[in-house]
């Protein structure tokens, strides 16, 4: 009997599968014939996963069923997924008998910062909370509200930002700096001004 597989991205394909083969030996056929491994499919039947000792006809998988095939990605692209900055995550999703896709913008790589401020005048460093993918410009707000609730001094003049003996650029991220949990950023008095 012909069965028809869907693929993730609306490609489908067709394959004789016999009527007493086991989801097992139905998986080893796709691999045979579109090279997919065994290890990296799940089979999906009215949204229902098919374990790989199911047989098809306690099942119901009939002449001209349609079955969904998901692909885990290698691990190589799951590092990939981790490392970039932005990754949309799909869930699956089951409505009604029916298994979704829904792309969701997930950044995972934005963790919270627990950092040090020392201002120059002062020898006590204050704790501050913010995301790594913040702008360094978020701090000032953080300051800013320490300021108003327990009487932190800021420098009345206008001041920057030194981390690592680097000024800071309000415009860039905490990441794009480097910064790391735990780490200790100066306030200096005065402001930057560009070199002609």
């Amino acid at each position: 009997m012909d069965v028809i597989f869907e693929l993730q991205r609306g490609r489908s394909f067709s394959m004789e599968v016999g009527y007493f083969d086991t989801v097992l030996e139905i998986k080893e056929k796709v691999q045979k014939y579109q090279n997919i491994p065994v290890s990296k499919q799940t089979l999906i039947l009215n949204g229902q996963v098919l374990h790989d000792n199911d047989d098809p006809w306690k099942v119901k998988i009939l002449h001209n069923t349609c079955i969904q095939l998901q692909v885990t990605p290698e691990k190589e692209e799951n590092k990939e997924l981790i490392t970039s900055a932005h990754t949309k995550i799909q869930l699956n999703v089951k409505i009604t008998s029916k298994t979704h896709l829904i792309p969701l913008e997930v950044d995972v790589n934005d963790t919270r910062l627990k950092l040090m401020v020392l201002p120059k005048s002062g020898t006590k460093k204050v704790p501050v909370e913010v995301n790594a993918s913040d702008n360094v410009g978020e701090l000032r707000k953080e300051l800013q509200k320490l300021h108003q609730r327990v009487q932190f001094h800021l420098p009345q003049d206008g001041y920057f930002f030194i981390y690592k003996q680097n000024v800071m650029d309000d415009d860039r991220s905490f990441r794009w700096h480097h910064v790391a949990q735990g780490d200790t950023i100066e306030i200096f008095n005065g402001s930057v001004t560009g070199g002609s």
